[in-house]
């Protein structure tokens, strides 16, 4: 598997408190079959030194330890109205230096100023990867922001903890809803520790299996996540619409 959202670099953010702590998430998360994972702190401006000290930090002491775990660069970018700008001007990082930027925003708004971000973000060449959409409110209250959006050439990355009831009803029965009709690209952990919000990924990887299909749980684990890395296309999904 390939985790595309987790918070594993030391003190950067509301993740991982120290490096032993970096690395008891990396071990959990190669015990349960993650092979790679990208690094993205919580970032709004400009970051990338710390970011990029941080990832060069945490593969020294991964090889030094002996966890056999990839480590890729990039950010959950907050976006606003400069998102786009500092992309062009490389002060915010994309996923593994990609076409694909992971972007999350507040958990209640009306979702319309957050369309205006994603439209600016797509208008200068990247394809935004919405970080869990399950979780924002204005989605749960009204699906057809998830339609238009989709439409507009997002993709979907839902969490893992959202999947398995960690956050309650509402984006449990979202983000199940993405997955089987077609609107989820990616499934990943958004770890904060290595006990609490972790990157083990054995269950959902189980879960995907028994309720939707071993080959759901291929596409969003492993297949959707390695096309993001490689910066290669991914064709539009057609999804069931809301």
């Amino acid at each position: 598997m390939i985790d595309l959202h987790s918070h594993i670099l030391p003190e950067l953010d509301d993740g991982s408190r120290s490096l032993g702590e970096s690395l008891e998430m990396a071990q959990v998360a190669v015990q349960s079959g993650v092979a790679a994972m990208v690094a993205t702190p919580h970032c709004m401006d400009d970051r990338t030194r710390d970011v990029r000290w941080a990832v060069l930090l945490l593969r020294d002491a991964l090889e030094e330890a002996g966890i056999p775990l990839r480590l890729y660069m990039g950010m959950e970018i907050f976006g606003t109205s400069e998102t786009a700008h500092l992309l062009q001007d490389r002060k915010l990082f994309t996923l593994n230096n990609s076409r694909y930027p992971l972007i999350e925003f507040s958990f209640r708004s009306s979702g319309r100023e957050e369309t205006r971000i994603l439209e600016s973000v797509i208008r200068a060449g990247y394809r935004p990867l919405v970080a869990h959409p399950e979780r924002y409110g204005y989605l749960q209250e009204d699906l057809g922001l998830i339609n238009e959006w989709k439409r507009m050439g997002c993709l979907f990355q839902i969490n893992k903890g959202s999947l398995t009831g960690r956050f309650g009803a509402a984006p449990r029965r979202l983000g199940m809803d993405l997955v089987e009709r077609g609107f989820a690209t990616v499934v990943a952990s958004d770890s904060h520790s290595p006990t609490v919000r972790t990157p083990w990924m054995k269950d959902v990887q189980n879960l995907l299996y028994r309720q939707v299909s071993p080959a759901a749980a291929e596409y969003l684990l492993l297949h959707n996540p390695r096309s993001i890395i490689k910066n290669e296309n991914i064709p539009p999904a057609e999804p069931e619409w809301f």
